[in-house]
C-alpha cells in the first residue's frame, strides 16, 4: 500500500474514526453501536464534546472554527480528489461535523485508489450503519474482515457491528 495512503488513514483513524468518537477515553474498544440514524434526532444523548456520535451533531452544532476547517477541507478536496492525505483530512472533518454523506464519498475515493484497505472498510461500514443503510454497512463489514490487511482489531470491531446488526 502507497505510504502517503497509510499516513493518512492512520491520522483519520487516529483521531476522526466514527469508533474513535464513540469511546474517546478507551483506545481500541468499542461500544456496541447506538443504532442507525434516523431523521435529525441524535442517535444517542449529546455528548460534553462539541459534536456528539457521528451522525448526530450536538445541538449546539459545529464551532465557527470547525465549520471553516471543514469548508478548506471540502475546497480542497475538489481541488486534490485522489490525494489520499486530502481526503483523510476531509473525511476526518466531515464525520466531526456530521456530514457523513461527505465522509462516505471521500472514503469511497480512497478505495478507488487502493481498493484492499481493511480499516477505510470498516469505517464505510460503521458509517452506512450509522445511516440506516445496513446492507451497505453489512457489505463493507463483510469485505473489511475478509480483507487479507485486516488486523485482528479491525476483525473484532468488524464482528462488534455485525453482531449488532439486525439479521438479514
Amino acid at each position: 500500500m502507497n505510504l502517503r495512503i497509510i499516513a493518512a488513514l492512520l491520522a483519520l483513524l487516529a483521531s476522526g474514526s466514527v469508533w474513535a468518537q464513540q469511546n474517546p477515553g478507551q483506545p481500541g474498544a468499542i461500544p456496541l453501536p447506538a443504532g442507525p440514524v434516523t431523521g435529525t434526532a441524535p442517535a444517542a444523548p449529546p455528548s460534553s464534546q462539541q459534536t456528539g456520535p457521528v451522525g448526530a451533531p450536538s445541538l449546539k452544532g459545529p464551532s465557527p472554527e470547525l465549520r471553516a476547517a471543514y469548508d478548506e477541507a471540502f475546497k480542497l478536496s475538489m481541488q486534490n480528489p485522489s490525494d489520499p492525505p486530502t481526503l483523510a483530512k476531509f473525511a476526518e472533518l466531515a464525520i466531526q461535523v456530521g456530514d457523513i454523506e461527505g465522509a462516505i464519498s471521500a472514503l469511497e475515493r480512497l478505495l478507488l485508489i487502493d481498493g484492499d484497505q481493511a480499516d477505510v472498510k470498516l469505517e464505510l461500514g460503521v458509517l452506512y450503519y450509522r445511516l440506516g443503510s445496513l446492507e451497505a454497512a453489512r457489505m463493507y463489514l463483510e469485505s473489511a474482515r475478509a480483507s487479507k490487511q485486516a488486523s485482528a482489531e479491525v476483525k473484532e470491531r468488524v464482528d462488534t457491528f455485525l453482531k449488532a446488526m439486525p439479521k438479514k
